[in-house]
């Protein structure tokens, strides 16, 4: 069976034991160091989830609406295309209706929940009670009702964990945003003209309005008081901006808080990229925000789409190149049953933040929201078909590890930048292990 990466899916083997045995010692770690970690900046962008599971009757719904005219028709068709092609990622569809077709078409939300990639990064965090630091613009009191109590917002008179602030406590007051409906769908469910149900488990994300970015005035007056003691930063939710170039100020603000982070000391900048419209819009993203990272990373899918298809079986190459071209130290690159970073770092310290990452990510997808007590899932599989490690050229190396994978998750929202969280997490106790004594090493 091949799975969207063009590569084998995970499937059991002898090592299994072995890699699951690494994962629980490292969950040990984790655990015993994530509350002396230094603080992650994660931004910027943050939303509200509505989150439907896809059974057999909500996608005969869909299906019915395939060959409507106008939006509902090509939403339609798209969803289901992809649906049973075992493809997720993220539709954008500027209309003003979308959100109420959903309703009325599949029901009310399974569940409600937070979403943007830096928020959910930090939701990861802090279930485990490291410190995570959220721009926040919208302080709706539905935005703020998801938001895990524990992350900390920026304030006028310093920072608080979110938990203890109203509505009324926001920077440039509130702008609430539409909920992005997230369609989950898991392999082997029943589909029409599908023998054996659908081939894959994901999501697909349905957005109908260009959300921009959360241009928090009190995170970025204090942002060179925050690097100086945080570990790492994050730079994500640029797909949120319009891709006509509108909004100068908005993209001049961005870059501004990374360069603050950058002049004050910040250890680390990691840009996450994400799914947008068009390859020529993710390009010009890459070419706008990888000059302000360290650090790049992405789904495979996002890979083969800058690189082009070959890049789902030679993907160290593809990520030499990305890496060699924007003069980044480390791009990360995530599959379904494999994490891979080209870097020129230690290979010890990129192991463990990729297993990190891994970890948390699974925990999550077995259990459906980040895990404050993570391990691997018991039911997991180890693929050993995955890129090789070694010396790529350029300074550059390749470490590669094996991802826990289930083929039939909890949830699939959110394990991408529940991945991302865990990534830097590592570096946060990789840094407090360098002042404090010797971080143990990942398994080769």
């Amino acid at each position: 069976m091949t799975s969207r990466t063009g590569l084998s899916v995970p499937r059991v083997v002898a090592r299994d034991e072995l890699w699951a045995e690494r994962y629980r010692a490292l969950a040990g770690r984790v655990r015993a160091r994530a509350r002396q970690a230094a603080p992650v900046l994660a931004g910027f962008s943050a939303c509200v989830d509505h989150v439907r599971r896809m059974g057999p009757e909500r996608i005969a719904a869909l299906a019915a609406q395939a060959t409507a005219p106008g939006p509902a028709g090509e939403v339609a068709a798209e969803v289901i295309g992809r649906i049973r092609h075992g493809r997720g990622g993220e539709i954008a569809v500027p209309w003003p209706g979308g959100t109420d077709w959903v309703a009325t078409l599949l029901g009310a939300p399974d569940r409600v929940q937070l979403g943007g990639t830096g928020p959910q990064a930090a939701w990861a965090l802090a279930v485990l009670g490291a410190p995570g630091v959220v721009p926040l613009a919208d302080r709706s009191a539905e935005q703020l009702a998801v938001l895990h109590p524990d992350v900390t917002l920026c304030t006028a008179a310093g920072t608080a964990p979110a938990g203890r602030l109203a509505g009324a406590d926001a920077p440039t007051g509130n702008v609430p945003k539409q909920p992005h409906a997230v369609l989950e769908f898991a392999a082997g469910t029943p589909a029409p003209g599908l023998p054996g149900g659908l081939p894959r488990s994901s999501r697909i994300i349905l957005r109908f309005m260009d959300d921009g970015i959360e241009r928090d005035e009190w995170f970025a007056a204090r942002s060179g008081e925050l690097a100086r003691t945080a570990a790492a930063g994050l730079l994500s939710g640029m797909n949120g901006l319009p891709e006509d170039g509108t909004g100068p100020a908005d993209r001049a603000w961005l870059t501004g808080v990374a360069r603050t982070w950058r002049d004050a000391g910040l250890p680390l900048i990691h840009l996450e990229l994400a799914e947008f419209t068009s390859v020529r819009a993710l390009r010009a993203g890459c070419d706008e925000y990888a000059p302000l990272a360290d650090s790049v990373g992405m789904s495979l899918s996002e890979l083969a789409a800058l690189a082009g298809p070959s890049a789902r079986t030679t993907p160290v190459a593809a990520a030499a190149h990305f890496a060699t071209a924007y003069h980044l130290d480390r791009v990360c690159v995530h599959a379904d049953g494999w994490v891979l970073a080209v870097h020129r770092g230690d290979p010890t310290e990129q192991r463990t933040a990729l297993m990190t990452g891994s970890l948390l990510a699974a925990a999550r997808a077995a259990g459906g929201a980040p895990a404050a007590d993570p391990e691997p899932p018991p039911a997991a599989g180890y693929t050993e078909d995955r890129p090789a490690d070694g010396p790529v050229g350029e300074g550059l190396r390749a470490d590669c590890v094996p991802a826990p994978h289930l083929s039939r998750p909890a949830a699939t929202i959110g394990l991408g930048d529940t991945f991302v969280g865990g990534l830097l997490l590592a570096r946060s106790l990789h840094d407090r292990a360098d002042r404090n004594g010797p971080y143990p090493k990942g398994p080769r």
